[in-house]
């Protein structure tokens, strides 16, 4: 892993042992939503285990598997597609649903990751604080 990966907290791809457990939003309107990431099957997910009302009247429900395909890549970074919805508050109707590619930033005490739309993390469009280790907890 590089210094550059190092400075900004970016852990070894490798082991994704520091990503499996619960995860809560912070610092926006889903602020609260709290994000259970496990292996199923060959793949690293996360699931939503606890919605927020204005996750609810945007069309999110418990279950929706909104991270998937979480892995390292061959330069040290992390990266994930996120489940992106489009909803008709009129209709109160799910319209269209897609995965968006992300990068993650992992602090180096593996508390918080930021989601960033770029390679370089310049500014998170996501944070999440590490909450709980397993559902159990």
């Amino acid at each position: 892993m590089g210094f550059f990966q190092t400075c900004l907290g970016l852990h070894d791809p490798k082991d994704r042992s520091e990503l499996i457990g619960i995860w809560e939003r912070a610092g926006d309107e889903f602020s609260g939503c709290l994000i259970c990431v496990e292996q199923e099957k060959n793949e690293l997910v996360g699931k939503i285990i606890v919605s927020t009302p204005q996750m609810y009247s945007a069309g999110w429900s418990v279950g929706d598997r909104k991270w998937r395909c979480i892995q390292g890549d061959l330069e040290g970074r992390w990266q994930l597609l996120d489940l992106k919805k489009e909803y008709d508050t009129q209709k109160k109707k799910v319209l269209s649903t897609d995965y968006e590619h992300y990068w993650i930033s992992l602090s180096s005490q593996g508390k918080k990751i930021s989601l960033h739309q770029s390679k370089i993390p310049l500014f998170a469009a996501q944070i999440w604080k590490k909450v709980g280790k397993t559902l159990q907890q």
